[in-house]
């Protein structure tokens, strides 16, 4: 049977071509009138041209759905492009924002101390713990700032240098026990040493210790650093005392303070460099 189709190939095509003829002619001349063979052959040729014409709608709109898909895929790209385009200028303009907010802050920190050498530096990471309570700054010894330097967040007394490295710092906050600063109360003109305590930054205080037991401070008196501190510069704002208690000896008394610089961790702080 393979042979028999095999020999009979060209047949078979030459036929089928006349088949398509017919059909051509049949659809050119559709008025012809056909003998009882031309009807019975085109009993046949026309239902393959109507598969013919079928199968070719199809296949044209296949290669329509093509092109809209791959005009589709196109377009999705450009999309993508853009909305890339777009993402990044969002987030250059919210740097630009936040670069501005942290200029301005310091602009306004720095305008509250115009005699004091100071430098801006932004907090970079929170090292606070049950033992301690320090922060990193992103500005070191490259911007002039070195260990022991006074650091101010607003207008107050945040904390001091630690330790520093070339582009990055630790600052111990005026709640750590390593700190303490000499102050006085500006209207009792009483002096005392204001420390951090890491049981009473858990309520946000400080203590001030070696009050005289005949001082009459008292609470809502304002704490300033004092000219007898080695480190800091006089006049500058520590904090406010809210309650003032005996010692047991009875020859001085502490008071606890509410820090003027707050509890938050700020976000930029000025570093006293001179």
């Amino acid at each position: 049977m393979v042979d028999f189709l095999h020999k009979r190939k060209r047949t078979f095509l030459l036929s089928g071509m006349c088949l398509c003829v017919l059909a051509m002619i049949l659809s050119v001349f559709p008025g012809i009138r056909l003998s009882v063979a031309e009807q019975g052959l085109a009993m046949v040729v026309v239902p393959l041209q109507r598969g013919a014409n079928t199968t070719i709608l199809w296949l044209q709109g296949r290669f329509a759905a093509m092109a809209d898909n791959a005009s589709l895929i196109a377009e999705n790209a450009a999309l993508r492009e853009e909305n890339i385009k777009l993402t990044l200028k969002v987030e250059q303009l919210h740097l630009a924002g936040e670069e501005n907010y942290y200029l301005t802050n310091i602009l306004e920190m720095r305008q509250r101390f115009p005699e004091l050498p100071t430098v801006g530096a932004r907090v970079i990471a929170q090292n606070q713990n049950n033992w301690r309570s320090r922060f990193s700054i992103g500005s070191g010894t490259r911007e002039g700032i070195e260990a022991n330097m006074p650091v101010l967040a607003g207008d107050a007394v945040k904390g001091i240098i630690r330790s520093a490295w070339n582009n990055h710092a630790e600052v111990i906050t005026i709640f750590d026990g390593e700190f303490s600063v000499a102050v006085h109360s500006i209207r009792a003109e009483t002096a005392g040493i204001v420390r951090g305590d890491i049981q009473l930054s858990r309520e946000g205080l400080l203590r001030m210790d070696l009050i005289a037991a005949t001082s009459n401070i008292m609470p809502g008196d304002t704490l300033v650093t004092s000219a007898y501190s080695p480190l800091f510069p006089p006049g500058l704002p520590v904090g406010t005392v809210l309650s003032v208690h005996p010692n047991p000896d009875g020859l001085t008394q502490y008071a606890l303070v509410e820090p003027a610089a707050g509890t938050n961790r700020p976000h930029m702080v000025l570093v006293v460099t001179g």
